[in-house]
């Protein structure tokens, strides 16, 4: 199937376009729009992002090469007087500052999110190292009450980037990117039930008492 040329986008609920790549990635590069925008193919709707990946781009790479030719002849033309007809002054404008800020700071959020699902099989160890600091404390546990210290540590470890996943999607669902929120959301639901079935088994073997 041949590829579109022309593409619609889509930023909190408004639908612009169509435009070609060679005019997405200019805006790319101006900040008018940010890698987590939605662009749609065949129908459906993917970051700008998932279908550079898709189709093997980068920000980069999109503008087609200059012609020779055309390259020359654009280098004998004089430059046009400011304010000319097609020359667009708000794309090295200031106003489109802000608007790249925001599509950073959106980025920046959408890679947290991704992070704290990857944190589910972090945290467990890491609260877990509580249970051989008490017994360094008050003397050596039974084995039960150490697992159950055990189990504490993994529903914790991994019930809390369940919580930073629900705050960081409620942050990026209000910008328009509720479907990327539920991507997340299922994402770090099977990683943290992955995450504690893995605990508890390794947990149980630290537990156990040895022969």
């Amino acid at each position: 199937m041949a590829k579109p040329d022309q593409f619609r986008l889509r930023w909190k609920g408004a639908i612009t376009g169509p435009f070609s790549l060679a005019r997405i990635s200019d805006m790319l590069r101006t900040g008018e729009i940010s890698l987590v925008h939605n662009i749609e193919i065949n129908g459906s709707w993917l970051t700008v992002r998932d279908y550079f990946r898709t189709i093997g781009l980068s920000r980069g790479t999109l503008l087609p090469p200059i012609a020779p030719l055309a390259a020359r002849e654009d280098s004998d033309a004089p430059p046009p007087p400011p304010g000319a007809p097609g020359i667009s002054p708000t794309l090295n404008s200031p106003a489109a500052a802000p608007v790249s800020a925001a599509g950073e700071a959106l980025e920046r959020n959408v890679r947290e999110g991704y992070l704290w699902c990857g944190s589910t099989f972090l945290f467990p160890p890491l609260f877990a190292v509580v249970v051989p600091l008490w017994e360094a404390t008050v003397g050596t546990l039974p084995p039960y009450s150490k697992y159950t210290l055990f189990i504490f540590a993994t529903l914790l470890g991994c019930s809390l980037p369940l919580w930073l996943v629900q705050r960081v999607g409620r942050q990026i669902s209000h910008e328009g990117l509720a479907e990327i929120s539920q991507s997340q959301s299922r994402l770090c639901l099977v990683l943290a039930g992955l995450g504690t079935v893995f605990w508890l088994f390794m947990f149980w073997f630290l537990a156990k008492p040895g022969p």
